[in-house]
């Protein structure tokens, strides 16, 4: 009798035409080959806890110290100013919540927080939490790009009084829109933490001088070809951050838990090679979403752009469609086995219109028949033409059965 893997279980190749058109890069990509076997490879020669002061131990604390150094380098700080997190939504909590509490405690007064509309809910729920706390926050304007306004974010920054907690991306993970950190951060004073999220920048952007003065930054494995489940903080040398968490004095007591070698390892190499190969990834990544487009405006000519011209992640197109009921968008192309984004989607399965794209003005009807399309780092100009010519013939089906 023959044995057969049980369906639930049975993997199922990706081939190259699904690859090719999945689009949705910006909400986590592919694991990079030696990435994924420096995983495999700490996991299978490592099995002590890291912590433990036995041989094995110490074995395992080499290599989650050697990815430290590793990353600390890359990111231009200095070992002990990285710390291992699960993602950047972890980092991001830990950074905020830890800054309030502890510029709070030493200074007797409630930091004010200046953040905007367009971060992720990562960076919204911790500074919304704080609001329910009783801290004052302030979401900067933004442009309709969800770029923020350079002017009027630098003067409520510069002219803050006492204590300020800042959180600002680096670039938008909708719109691709670039932030003007250098501007936004030009009056900034002795008392303002400022913390960036740049899990959208990581292999896209130039990692810049701007990045260097954040007194806390967060990074996603995911966005740049490390397996799911590990991302950094990296904590700038006046940072004062309190922990949230507790149970442990692991990472300065700010991540209390075992860390893992194999994820940390996995980290370290994926960053490096996101860091060496960005401006080519770059480069063909912006070729690629430039052919994706003029498929689309071909047979769509009323398509309206979100995304910026310039300053903004080469990968990444935000486009909306209007009349077009946008709850039939993502359906129809995903019966066609390609893979965009949208809004959120509540427990009905109905589509909500994008909270950033509504922040920049759009109605709630262009919002929800809007949609994002990310590229990766190996998507060519042939396979982002053909892709394109499919995506766009599913939405002219679309408005013409709207307008039967």
């Amino acid at each position: 009798m023959s044995r057969t893997t049980p369906t639930r279980w049975r993997s199922q190749a990706v081939n190259s035409k699904s690859a090719e058109s999945y689009l949705d890069h910006n909400a986590g990509t592919q694991v990079r080959p030696e990435s994924l076997a420096a995983f495999v490879e700490a996991n299978k020669t490592l099995g002590a806890n890291p912590a433990a002061l036995h041989r094995p131990g110490r074995r395992a604390q080499g290599v989650l110290e050697q990815a430290r150094d590793q990353v600390g380098e890359l990111l231009g700080r200095s070992a002990k100013q990285i710390v291992f997190t699960s993602s950047a939504t972890e980092a991001n909590n830990i950074a905020i919540l830890g800054a309030a509490r502890a510029w709070h405690r030493l200074s007797g007064k409630q930091p004010g927080l200046i953040s905007s509309a367009c971060e992720h809910p990562s960076v919204l729920g911790p500074m919304r939490s704080l609001q329910q706390e009783g801290f004052h926050l302030t979401l900067l304007p933004l442009d309709a790009n969800a770029r923020i306004d350079p002017v009027v974010g630098a003067a409520s920054i510069s002219e803050a009084s006492g204590p300020l907690v800042v959180a600002i991306q680096w670039a938008n993970n909708e719109t691709g829109a670039i932030q003007p950190l250098d501007e936004l951060l030009s009056g900034r004073g002795e008392e303002c933490h400022f913390h960036c999220d740049a899990a959208q920048g990581v292999g896209k952007l130039e990692y810049g001088d701007n990045l260097l003065t954040a007194d806390s930054l967060a990074i996603s494995g995911l966005k740049f070809g490390a397996p799911i489940g590990v991302g950094a903080l990296i904590l700038g040398d006046r940072a004062m951050v309190d922990p949230s968490s507790f149970g442990g004095g692991h990472q300065h007591g700010l991540r209390p838990g075992t860390e893992s070698p194999a994820l940390a390892a996995a980290l370290a190499t994926a960053l490096k090679l996101s860091m060496d190969e960005q401006r080519d990834c770059a480069r063909r990544m912006r070729e690629a979403a430039n052919c994706f487009l003029n498929e689309i405006e071909s047979l769509i000519p009323d398509v309206v752009c979100n995304h910026p011209e310039s300053e903004c992640l080469p990968n990444t197109l935000s486009l909306s469609f209007p009349g077009i009921d946008g709850r039939l968008l993502l359906p129809a192309l995903d019966t066609e086995g390609i893979a965009a984004s949208s809004g959120s989607a509540c427990s009905s399965g109905a589509s909500l219109p994008s909270s950033v794209l509504r922040a920049c003005g759009l109605s709630a009807e262009l919002a929800r028949a809007s949609l994002r399309f990310s590229f990766g780092r190996d998507c060519s100009v042939g396979a982002a033409k053909k892709v394109g010519a499919r995506a766009a013939a599913t939405i002219a089906r679309i408005y013409k059965l709207a307008n039967a």
